[in-house]
């Protein structure tokens, strides 16, 4: 009855009948271990699966510089080795005993998993339809978990996908991650380049610490600009990109308008007290999908344009339309 209750517990075997729980436990054994000892080893791949009766049990596997890592620990009632137990793979880690265990090991060592599930077939084919049920499940729950909606996963990518100066998306995240929301896009889309026109007269002036402060302003100044779906980056140096939407190509020209006007009116005083710069922006306009199908192509589209915009004087939004740019 003990083995019964035991393999049970054991979310691979609990849908089974009290009939099939009696064969595996026929062909289970308990093991004693003492604290240090390894109950399989990194390496091995012995196709057993462990429950422990009454003791504490540490994976853990090497570091690349032979430190010794820990990935879980199991204690009483808990069962480990589902996961390498349908599997031939050698194990990647070990499991170490704490103290004094007692451990139900299925099969008993020295039998052959292999030759169980020839000589019982149709138990073996419900226990390996209740592991592709345990697999699935995991799979929707970590789908779930995963979710690009999901708050944590939010902070993931800032960490990765980040510009540390502005707390903008940096332009690996233009690079890797916009093709999929631009051929998501309802009604077209587009790219704006933004870049102040004269920028080094901050520099010049005050520093490239203040300077790098009024990126910062800029950077909240360009985000609150944009409508929720639209994304903020920071492409280079004092350059901007924003990803417009959602939106057809009129629209999308007449809010680059809208922003070139709405940058003018960014508060600078914080860093640089009552003095008044007045900064003046260009910006180069490139249309999903007339312009590219990929942010790279429109990206490079929309820098040739706002250069182009800053030698016609700046102050200005030219699209690829206009300046004979594809």
């Amino acid at each position: 009855m003990e083995k019964l209750e035991l393999l049970s517990s054991v979310d691979l075997f609990s849908q089974l009948s009290t009939a099939d729980l009696r064969l595996l436990a026929d062909h289970a054994s308990f093991y004693d271990f003492a604290p240090g000892d390894v109950v399989y080893a990194a390496g091995t791949a012995d196709r057993e699966l462990f429950v422990i009766d009454n003791g504490d049990v540490r994976i853990a596997r090497t570091g690349d510089e032979g430190r010794e890592i820990d990935l879980a620990r199991f204690v009483s009632g808990e069962s480990f080795g589902e996961q390498d137990f349908l599997s031939d793979s050698p194990r990647t880690a070990s499991a170490i005993c704490e103290r004094d265990s007692r451990v139900l090991v299925f099969p008993t060592r020295g039998t052959s998993l292999d030759a169980l599930m020839m000589q019982y077939p149709t138990l073996f084919a419900r226990v390996l339809h209740q592991f592709l049920v345990i697999v699935a499940g995991r799979i929707r729950s970590t789908n779930k978990l995963v979710s690009e909606n999901s708050s944590w996963v939010q902070e993931l990518r800032k960490q990765v996908f980040g510009d540390k100066l502005t707390g903008l998306y940096s332009k690996s995240f233009l690079d890797d991650e916009v093709d999929a929301l631009l051929s998501r896009s309802r009604g077209g889309a587009g790219i704006f380049m933004i870049k102040p026109d004269n920028f080094k007269l901050i520099n010049d002036s005050f520093g490239h610490e203040v300077g790098d402060q009024v990126l910062r302003i800029l950077a909240n100044h360009l985000k609150s600009l944009l409508d929720e779906q639209d994304i903020a980056v920071r492409y280079r140096n004092n350059e901007f990109v924003a990803v417009i939407l959602s939106s057809g190509p009129e629209d999308v020209i007449a809010k680059a308008e809208s922003i070139r006007v709405g940058m003018t009116g960014a508060d600078l005083s914080p860093v640089i007290g009552d003095e008044r710069v007045p900064l003046t922006f260009s910006v180069g306009v490139a249309l999903y999908p007339e312009h590219g199908r990929k942010s790279v192509t429109l990206s490079a589209c929309a820098l040739e344009l706002v250069y182009a915009a800053r030698d016609a004087g700046g102050d200005r939004v030219v699209t690829a339309d206009r300046a004979g740019v594809l």
